[in-house]
């Protein structure tokens, strides 16, 4: 997120933010994420997380968020979810201004405790399957759930990655060029046509490595409901899939395990796995399409680029694998 603030500024300006309207004060660490994202290190040794959205989030955006993790935590499936903590007014949402012109939305929220899956260095076997059985069992608790701001668009929603094909474009290199016509070429043939056959439900919408939280070999924690939508449920699998095959030594093997204990909790149709493969190649295409229209606009930014040099290496694999088998050994 651009802001018109220096770094002492910006701290400041959080720091005035959190006591103001939370009564808090704390030391601050800058976290990764599209939005400002900071931890808050409590006196007492506690932690929070203030994450600074866009104004153009609706609210009801925000109280589908806060309802949804609710549902969730009740449905007590062995994971953990941050709570959004009301302000001093009893507000989900606080405003703040890091820009000259617009006022922002804070909102503080608990801190999970574990590592990020991305800080794993040894990704065991039983962590793969464990994660695999995670996401199913909090997909087949989401069944359940629903709210009319769920039926969004959004530029990470998986059903509408043809939207980004124009992007192309920007990228450099014919062969990068031809590598993600081909990706959104089997999203729009393989995929797109059978969305009436697929069911749908409420999904996170973006289980990266940096929002699953770890402890030793077990999943403990699901982060970030920024990106949530209704959506085929499947599509919740491929973007999992698509991201833990990045710097994975046998990526195949991996999104293998994973997609074996998912299917173990919850089935996947014919369909649903037929359409696996388009997704997971339309999710990395939609990812470095839109790394490519942002270095137009901030080419330095410090967290919109990270998984695009992986995403390169992967992509062409997946290309030369097929969709025949691909998740076999």
């Amino acid at each position: 997120m651009y802001t018109d603030l220096n770094p002492d500024q910006l701290d400041r300006t959080v720091h005035d933010c959190l006591a103001e309207h939370y009564g808090i004060e704390g030391r601050l660490q800058r976290l990764g994420g599209e939005n400002l994202n900071f931890r808050v290190d409590l006196p007492s040794g506690e932690q929070r997380v203030l994450k600074i959205v866009d104004e153009t989030i609706p609210p009801e955006v925000v109280e589908m968020e806060n309802l949804a993790i609710e549902h969730a935590s009740r449905a007590e499936i062995g994971l953990e979810f941050p709570k959004i903590m009301k302000n001093n007014t009893g507000n989900l949402e606080t405003r703040i201004k890091i820009r000259k012109n617009g006022i922002q939305r804070a909102r503080l929220l608990t801190f999970l405790d574990g590592i990020n899956f991305e800080n794993v260095t040894d990704i065991s076997i039983e962590l793969l399957e464990n994660l695999g059985k995670s996401v199913a069992r909090f997909d087949r608790a989401m069944e359940s759930f629903d709210h009319h701001a769920a039926h969004r668009s959004h530029q990470w929603n998986l059903a509408e990655a043809g939207r980004h094909r124009a992007k192309v474009a920007l990228v450099e290199g014919a062969d990068r060029r031809e590598l993600l016509r081909w990706a959104y070429d089997a999203w729009e043939r393989q995929a797109a046509p059978r969305w009436s056959e697929l069911p749908r439900q409420f999904i996170h919408g973006d289980l990266n490595r940096g929002n699953v939280v770890v402890s030793d070999d077990r999943v403990v924690g699901l982060l970030d409901f920024g990106d949530s939508c209704c959506n085929p449920a499947v599509c919740e699998l491929a973007i999992c899939l698509a991201y833990i095959m990045l710097g994975h030594s046998r990526p195949f093997e991996a999104a293998a395990r994973v997609a074996a204990a998912y299917g173990s909790e919850r089935s996947l149709s014919d369909i649903e796995q037929a359409v696996l493969f388009p997704l997971v190649c339309a999710r990395l295409a939609v990812s470095v399409s839109i790394a490519a229209e942002r270095k137009q606009l901030e080419p330095d930014h410090p967290n919109w680029f990270g998984s695009e040099r992986l995403a390169w290496e992967v992509l062409p694999a997946l290309k030369a694998r097929g969709s025949e088998g691909w998740l076999g050994s």
